[in-house]
């Protein structure tokens, strides 16, 4: 990564999409190198589970707006978006139910 002293122009970023990235870090214009897939096959764990993160994502647009508020009123003070307490809640399974 390396720090410019100011962000170029939009001509510039198309010229090097694919070779060179450009971006705000904390405020700071940054330029990395564009970033690569390791081109490592995944493993059938990680290949078995994405059926539900599928399942979970998709199931966060069929949230009523009353429960999509709540979730956004969690994050307002953190750094996840509301989708991603969704998504942490649905997979971690912490919408179980006490059994007493």
């Amino acid at each position: 990564m390396a720090i410019i002293k100011e962000m170029v122009g939009r001509k510039i970023i198309d010229g090097f999409r694919g070779t060179l990235d450009f971006y705000y870090y904390m405020g700071v214009a940054v330029c990395r190198k564009w970033p690569r897939s390791q081109g490592k096959s995944q493993t059938p764990a990680s290949v078995a589970q994405q059926p539900m993160f599928t399942y979970a994502s998709q199931s966060w647009m069929t949230v009523s707006p009353f429960v999509r508020e709540a979730y956004f009123a969690i994050c307002r003070d953190c750094g996840l978006h509301a989708k991603d307490w969704f998504m942490r809640g649905y997979i971690t399974g912490i919408y179980k139910y006490p059994l007493e």
